[in-house]
């Protein structure tokens, strides 16, 4: 593929207050820090010169409200507000939200094995484990409400989420979408390795993917994680 395609901006959220004690927040509403205030608005002065076709987040306040402070930022005639987009909105860990992944390992005993007791010393290592995919599989499977989101769930959501852009925008389009970490992950297992996917991004991070502008099409991923550049 190309060069030539749609260009796709996704933030990482600025850090919370989850985010600061190592817990896992999914769907939970949890404030920025005065950091994750920050983490925003310094990706927003990187993303000022960048003319936004469309921008979208995830509809959790955490996301959106990072977007805000992008877009505030933006000097490009780019849209005032961010498009609240559900299909871009975090995994749902269910049962397991709130807890850090040592409670994880410790209370869900079947499917983790107890090495990952010594082992899972960040959510990256459970990936490098289980695969992305069969992660999520395992909260589900370990859920006692079976709230959580398996695979499967999440994602036929995100497809959704990315043929809708594929095919609203053309060649050449940048749009912007404020997102999560695990969904970012997510990006990375599907679209390279699930190598990339074991490592953690960083509040406010920017990253680029390139999106062939037809259902299905193919994604090349042009930046990760990128905490410096100004585009």
């Amino acid at each position: 593929m190309t060069e030539q395609g749609i260009n796709v901006f996704f933030v990482r959220h600025g850090q919370t207050y989850f985010n600061l004690m190592g817990r896992f927040q999914g769907w939970s509403d949890i404030d920025l820090t005065e950091k994750g205030i920050a983490d925003g608005k310094a990706a927003g002065i990187r993303l000022a010169g960048v003319h936004f076709k469309a921008a979208f987040s995830s509809d959790l306040p955490r996301a959106y409200n990072t977007a805000r402070f992008v877009l505030n930022a933006n000097q490009a005639d780019s849209p005032a507000l961010p498009t609240a987009e559900k299909d871009f909105r975090e995994i749902f860990f269910g049962s397991a939200e709130g807890l850090t992944i040592q409670q994880i390992v410790a209370e869900y005993d079947h499917g983790f094995d107890k090495t990952m007791q010594a082992e899972a010393v960040g959510y990256g290592d459970t990936i490098a484990k289980f695969g992305f995919d069969g992660l999520m599989d395992l909260f589900k499977k370990n859920d006692p409400l079976h709230l959580a989101e398996d695979s499967a769930e999440f994602n036929q959501r995100l497809t959704h989420g990315l043929n809708m852009i594929r095919e609203t925008f053309k060649a050449g389009d940048n749009v912007l979408v404020v997102t999560h970490g695990s969904l970012m992950r997510a990006l990375a297992n599907k679209f390279q390795s699930a190598e990339l996917a074991s490592h953690k991004l960083d509040n406010g991070a920017i990253s680029k993917l390139i999106f062939e502008p037809k259902k299905d099409g193919r994604v090349t991923i042009a930046a990760w994680n990128d905490t410096e550049k100004i585009w």
